[in-house]
């Protein structure tokens, strides 16, 4: 499948939408703890809760692990899905509108992409 580059606004829109205490908790047993959840981390094995889930900041950190980021890579991580993948699945789920980059687009920002990659080896 032939998944189209994904245009910016959509990406943020998704990440703006999506609650991470309800993605989460499809995968981890999570219990409020002042602000924040907390559960047994998916991603080792443990006995004492060390993952926690804040709805505030809209990440994830594991203690235990050092494992963390937002729903998008949580999902990434759990599933071993592409970011496309997930973004799509999230956009459906949260009813966000999805766009994606015109050939022009794309061009532009392959163009960006090269010109940062020539300044790192220059800088390097």
């Amino acid at each position: 499948m032939n998944i189209p580059r994904l245009h910016p606004n959509t990406i943020e829109a998704v990440k703006e939408r999506s609650d991470i205490v309800d993605v989460i908790s499809e995968h981890v047993v999570l219990r409020k703890r002042g602000r924040d959840h907390v559960g047994l981390c998916p991603f080792h094995e443990e006995k004492t809760p060390s993952f926690t889930v804040s709805p505030s900041k809209q990440l994830y950190y594991c203690f235990g692990c050092q494992a963390g980021g937002n729903a998008i890579k949580f999902l990434m991580e759990i599933g071993k899905h592409s970011f496309s993948d997930v973004v799509l699945d999230l956009a459906q789920r949260y009813q966000v509108p999805v766009q994606t980059l015109q050939p022009e687009q794309r061009e532009q920002l392959q163009r960006q992409l090269s010109l940062q990659e020539q300044l790192y080896e220059i800088l390097a």
